[in-house]
């Protein structure tokens, strides 16, 4: 393939994000045009230089995965996603999918199978390995949905464990010492599972989950 595929990442682990560019260096055909550690940075990136498919985190901080893909193929119809996440569940793909990614990977896949998934993107407009294609078929044949789908929110594993801590009276910083995260990731997530639920105060958070049956 002669033309230069342009990629925009988006990751808020810089090492990693900057793993994925230094082994993406060693392809000619592919050319990171920019990277990027949130959603709102992404779409401000696409305004400026628009890629040829984007490389996309599910949980970042300001905005997630979910709400950026749906901004992309509202305003950004021509640009491909692929979703890079840890969290490959049967669940996320089907849902990510249906919503218009091109292509789902687990972010230990090899570099072959990033690449080869660029490629096939690019040039067929999607890439369904064996698990994805599983996933798919596991979801429409079970015809309904995970209880990590609620009201349509997808929440993350580490969002459920971060609502039952607020739930628990917890506060950002007991949060973050409980999950070895930082004050600042969990803020993200905070600010993540509000927007998802609507919910701005633990009170009514904890009748949200309740009756959720999250706690």
């Amino acid at each position: 393939m002669n033309k230069i595929i342009k990629l925009g990442i988006a990751e808020d682990h810089l090492v990693l994000r900057q793993g994925i560019i230094s082994l993406l260096n060693d392809y000619e055909n592919i050319e990171v045009i920019f990277d990027v550690n949130n959603g709102k940075e992404l779409l401000d990136a696409i305004k400026n230089n628009k890629p040829d498919i984007v490389l996309l985190d599910i949980e970042m901080p300001i905005m997630d995965g979910k709400e950026s893909l749906e901004k992309i193929k509202l305003n950004y119809p021509d640009v491909k996603v692929i979703i890079m996440s840890m969290h490959f569940e049967d669940v996320f793909i089907y849902e990510f999918i249906k919503n218009g990614a091109c292509a789902f990977l687990a972010k230990q896949c090899s570099i072959d199978s990033l690449v080869d998934a660029i490629h096939n993107v690019y040039i067929m407009g999607h890439y369904f390995d064996t698990k994805v294609s599983e996933a798919m078929a596991n979801m429409i044949k079970k015809n309904t949905t995970s209880n990590t789908i609620i009201n349509d929110a997808i929440f993350t594993s580490r969002e459920l464990n971060i609502i039952k801590l607020i739930c628990k009276r917890k506060t950002n910083k007991e949060i973050a010492e409980e999950l070895e995260l930082s004050v600042r990731t969990v803020e993200g997530h905070r600010y993540n599972i509000s927007k998802k639920t609507g919910i701005n105060n633990a009170l009514d958070l904890v009748d949200f989950a309740t009756k959720q049956k999250i706690l």
